[in-house]
């Protein structure tokens, strides 16, 4: 086999090749290789393939004067089906229809498939997560390498541009004869340039003119929701030299043109013969670095990769009259045939205006042979002329050349994947491809966008808007181009998604799903990788950042679990879960003040204003009149009662023993306050000597109960009310007022004490109000509004301050709280709600959250609600969310109210009727509808939520695999415990086997009820012990030490 190096550099010359033997040819062998000798007299270099020449400020220039601009396309901001992308393809023809009347632009698109090169963009992207992780002394190295090994063969990556060119056929004569004028006076004077860039290749008027193209193409594709990014000339040589080698995607490369620095090298010559040393290389011999082999008449080898080209010889049908209901494929179809190969290939699809007697000759062969099999030729001949006559439509030259790679050697595997991408060409629309293309180098570099505006492929003539149908700009788009988490396309393109919401002014997501879709998995995943992501790095260095959840049940158990596993021993007070519960050591008391304030800040007061007016509102939701106004006047009442400050004032006093802690902290701090000192006295004296952490405890004790506002009635300012009877009864304000708080102190004991849950200096706060929030009506339903108001003050009362709010402390500690509240403003800030249908008919509790979404761009704060159904979030909240994740639909009438509400287009209609199941039994994530607002444009995807096993089991939601988890983390340590259940059962999920030994031990006539507990104590002991299904761990386990701990009991 003759293998025909190309060469890199002009000067070189081939060495002359070996002759090979005529034996075992066949006669179309001997053809090709008669062929491929006579081309060898005329064999051009590698760098010839290239006609780009130089840069300037409107673009790249190419040797014979065209211009050059690379975009980037990232796609369709919303899903678009078949029908969909045809209709817009009209539209854009109408907007394109001016700028392809008459030759001289064209469009390169350009697509790539690169399932093998994503394994290097995951790397990169969890090399960012373990810099994160590192700054934030945390350890996920088994996540990390669980994502490394899991991801890659269900992803891939797309890349997806469009090269504009303007040729100078382009310009009037006048205006050309002034450029060339133009260019010879540049040039006069100057010595030989040699080989080096000529920075005098283009011209201002073309230039002006190819700004104006790119211009009107970049509009047209925005109208129809299509975002491009203008690649500068040195990026967009970068894409293609990423083309050429895609092994080099990712690096820091930069070419020498004259928009940036001449070269430093000194001549060998003085005087030199030329100036080329001196100026920028060439672009051809910067793009290309290497020599290319041809080892066959089908087959290209550059760099690490053998390529096979092939050419579209036939373009799929069109309509015409004869079948007015066919409908021209669009590209997204044939992507889609091609995605379950796994097999990178590429396309380049160039469009060009055409002439009016182009292809004339060929219409008067088809007319002379109007019969037989040609009749068709000859009636897309006459659909063309009859189409410009009535200008419905703009013809076009379209050529598409495709190729397909493999690793350099792998004969076998490149000839099966050109094969395949043979057989899918075929299958769009009727389309035939040929991979006999003459070079098959040249053949090779048609399929690499920009190098310039030749192919081998034939052209076909058509119309535009059916032509652009064929062209890959209908891709579904990423708001974001990196992200810290992974989604993958229903096709397996990867998909970034930034929990730090870069470019997004407010957050506020909304999940909608039944139960069992992946609603809660999916907020988990989110959450673990915010703490990885940017909105971990602060001024003031790596932070967790500040997470607040009210969670009904332990599903975000596993996430804090994980959090502080992953940290280092000395931070795990960082992240805290606190199933709250109405005792004692959990009492609260929502009067606590910021440390050493006596009044409470602005927000804290509109807590307080919604928690008391829901305490004294009737289960029928009528407020009594006039009692707003007596809440708004007891608030700051009770505060200035109780303060140290002003006369009549009767402060909460501190005496030995009240709290040993104090006593203890006191003596340490040399501080021998008098007995009956004020309790905000002692605060004072613990902030003076610099212990906040006392202080902020004194405070607590200063503070006033909810039970003292039943003292502060009495006080002649609030006397007023004892006048006014909103009932027909007798009862005043005041009575009824303290009738209500009275039963709510009954009632909540814990919540009219001094505050003992201690959150300390906890950053992720999960409260779990599961056990306090009942399900029911009357009054369980007012339990669960009150649980749900003050479960969002615990979590979130320092997400709300601001820096301006120092002003209203005392000035002893107005430094101290200015500091605070300055982090607290530029930290990253989220707050979520789970099992929001509780909140249903709550209208304070949806007041507080409208509030909270108000005041939450301002303050950097992002929200994400969960609900089974899209109305229990009320009508302000579903307006003004700015991210949708929908997971299914109960039923048809839901899935009518999502659709109609969220305005989806009908490509993603579809799929929530019939897509949306929950996740996939093959492992490949849970589906989901994701709808989201960045810098003011909206965005519509249909991706998956994939995670490895170790993932799965970290963040499991399921009561029974979180029951499991849990022994297995007291039994092993976390990260054996997820290894384990990983091996045991890689779909992250234990209920099957769960549910499999209940039904033995029901048909055994064992009450499951009490043996549920011993049913996940044993399947936990075999994990431990590797017994029973554990057994497959024993080899792995063997080597870690096997542990023998079946001490694990029923929590």
């Amino acid at each position: 086999m003759d293998l025909r190096p190309v060469n890199l550099i002009r000067k070189e010359k081939s060495e002359k090749p070996a002759p090979v033997s005529r034996a075992g040819l066949s006669l179309g062998d001997r053809v090709l290789q008669a062929i491929a000798a006579t081309s060898s007299l005329f064999k051009r270099d590698l760098t010839a393939f290239c006609d780009l020449a130089t840069c300037d400020r409107h673009g790249i220039v190419t040797f014979g004067g065209d211009y050059v601009t690379v975009l980037r396309l990232r796609g369709m901001r919303r899903i678009a089906s078949g029908p969909e992308i045809r209709a817009a393809s009209s539209r854009l023809r109408l907007a394109l229809t001016s700028l392809f009347a008459a030759p001289g632009h064209a469009l390169q698109f350009s697509y790539a498939a690169d399932p093998e090169g994503v394994e290097k963009t995951i790397a990169r992207n969890l090399d960012e997560r373990r810099t994160i992780a590192a700054a934030l002394n945390a350890e996920f190295e088994d996540i990390f390498a669980e994502r490394q090994r899991v991801l890659p063969p269900f992803m891939r990556q797309e890349r997806i541009y469009l090269t504009l060119w303007t040729r100078p056929g382009r310009l009037s004569s006048q205006e050309a004869r002034q450029a060339r004028a133009e260019r010879r006076r540049n040039l006069a004077g100057l010595p030989p340039l040699g080989d080096a860039q000529n920075p005098f290749l283009g011209s201002l008027e073309l230039g002006t003119i190819h700004s104006s193209f790119v211009q009107g193409v970049l509009q047209a594709l925005a109208g129809e929701a299509v975002l491009a990014d203008i690649l500068a000339p040195e990026a967009g040589l970068r894409a293609i030299r990423e083309e050429i080698y895609p092994e080099t995607a990712g690096s820091d490369w930069t070419p020498s043109t004259p928009l940036g620095r001449c070269s430093q090298t000194v001549p060998d010559e003085i005087p030199p013969r030329d100036v080329a040393d001196v100026l920028w290389p060439p672009l051809r011999e910067q793009l290309f670095r290497d020599d290319a082999l041809t080892p066959d008449f089908a087959t290209a080898t550059l760099s690490t990769l053998d390529w096979t080209p092939l050419e579209l010889t036939r373009a799929p049908e069109m309509p015409h009259p004869g079948a007015p209901n066919t409908p021209i494929p669009s590209f997204t179809e044939l992507a889609a045939k091609l995605a379950g190969r796994r097999m990178p290939w590429r396309m380049v699809g160039m469009i060009e205006g055409i002439r009016p007697g182009y292809m004339l000759w060929k219409d008067a062969i088809a007319t002379f042979l109007k019969f037989g099999a040609n009749l068709p030729i000859n009636m897309a001949f006459a659909e063309i002329k009859d189409m410009r006559a009535r200008q419905e439509d703009t013809p076009v030259k379209l050529r598409m050349a495709f190729a397909t790679s493999a690793p350099a050697g792998q004969t076998e595997t490149l000839k099966v994947r050109a094969s395949r991408l043979e057989q899918a060409i075929q299958s769009w629309g009727g389309a035939s491809a040929s991979r006999v293309c003459g070079d098959p180098l040249a053949g090779v570099l048609s399929s690499v966008p920009g190098l310039a505006l030749a192919s081998t492929a034939p052209p076909s003539a058509g119309p535009l808007s059916q032509m652009l149908a064929m062209m890959p700009w209908a891709r579904p788009a990423s708001p974001w181009l990196d992200g810290a988490m992974l989604f993958r396309a229903a096709d397996g393109t990867i998909v970034h998604y930034d929990p730090a919401g870069s470019g997004r002014d407010a957050v506020l997501d909304l999940f909608v799903a039944p139960s069992r879709h992946g609603k809660s998995m999916l907020a988990n995943a989110l959450l673990l990788n915010t703490v990885l992501s940017p909105a971990a790095m602060t001024a003031h260095g790596a932070r967790v950042p500040l997470i607040g959840k009210l969670d009904v049940g332990d599903s975000s158990s596993g996430f804090v679990d994980m959090v502080r596993a992953g940290l280092r021993a000395a931070d795990q007070y960082l992240a805290l879960h606190v199933s709250f519960q109405l005792i004692e050591e959990h009492a609260v008391n929502i009067f606590d003040p910021e440390t050493c304030c006596r009044m409470p800040l602005e927000y804290h007061t509109t807590f307080l204003r919604n928690f008391l007016g829901l305490i004294c509102t009737p289960i029928d939701g009528q407020p009594f009149e006039s009692m707003n106004q007596l809440i708004d006047a007891v608030i700051p009442a009770v505060y200035e009662f109780f303060s140290d400050d002003g006369p009549s004032v009767q402060p909460k006093v501190w005496r030995p023993g009240i709290d040993p802690t104090v006593d203890r902290e006191l003596s340490r701090n040399r501080l021998a306050p008098e007995r009956d000192t004020p309790w905000w006295q002692i605060a004072d004296l613990f902030a003076e000597a610099g212990d906040m952490r006392m202080a902020h405890r004194a405070t607590q004790w200063a503070a006033p109960t909810i039970g003292d506002l039943i003292r502060v009635l009495r006080e002649p300012r609030l006397q007023r009310f004892e006048d006014v009877t909103p009932t027909s009864g007798k009862e005043s304000t005041i009575g009824i007022f303290r009738r209500y708080i009275t039963h709510f102190i009954d009632k909540y004991p814990s919540l009219n004490r001094p505050t003992r849950l201690d959150l300390g200096d906890a950053r992720i706060v999960v409260l779990d109000i599961g056990r306090v929030a009942p399900e029911g009506i009357g009054e369980s339903q007012r339990q669960t509004e009150l649980m749900y108001l003050l479960g969002f003050h615990i979590v979130a009362k320092n997400f709300f301050l601001h820096p301006d709010d120092a002003e209203s402390v005392p000035p002893h500690v107005k430094q101290y709280h200015r500091r605070r509240f300055e982090e607290f403003r530029e930290s990253f800030k989220r707050i979520e709600c789970d099992e929001f249908q509780r909140t249903a008919g709550a209208p304070h509790i949806q007041r507080q959250f409208e509030e909270a979404a108000r005041r939450s761009a301002k303050l950097n704060v992002k929200i994400g609600l969960a609900s089974q159904k899209l109305d229990d979030f009320g009508e302000y909240l579903i307006s003004h969310s700015t991210g949708r994740f929908i997971l299914g639909a109960p039923d048809e009438k839901e899935a009518k109210a999502i659709c109609e509400r969220f305005q989806l287009s009908a490509a993603a209609r579809a799929i929530v009727y019939n897509g949306l199941n929950g996740p996939r039994p093959d492992g490949s994530g849970a589906p989901l509808i994701w709808q989201t607002r960045v810098k003011h444009e909206v965005f519509e995807l249909f991706v998956l939520n994939l995670m490895g096993p170790i993932e799965l089991w970290a963040l499991s939601t399921s009561p029974k695999d979180t029951a499991l988890r849990r022994r297995l983390y007291d039994a092993l340590g976390t990260a054996e415990a997820r290894r384990r259940l990983a091996k045991v059962f890689p779909r992250g999920s234990a209920e099957a086997e769960i549910e499999r030994r209940e039904t033995a031990r029901i048909k055994a006539g064992r009450d499951t009820s009490i043996d549920l507990g011993g049913v996940i104590d044993e399947l936990a002991r075999e994990i431990c012990d590797g017994t029973g299904l554990g057994t497959v761990i024993r080899p792995s386990a063997d080597s870690t030490g096997v542990t023998n701990d079946s001490s694990i009991v029923s929590p």
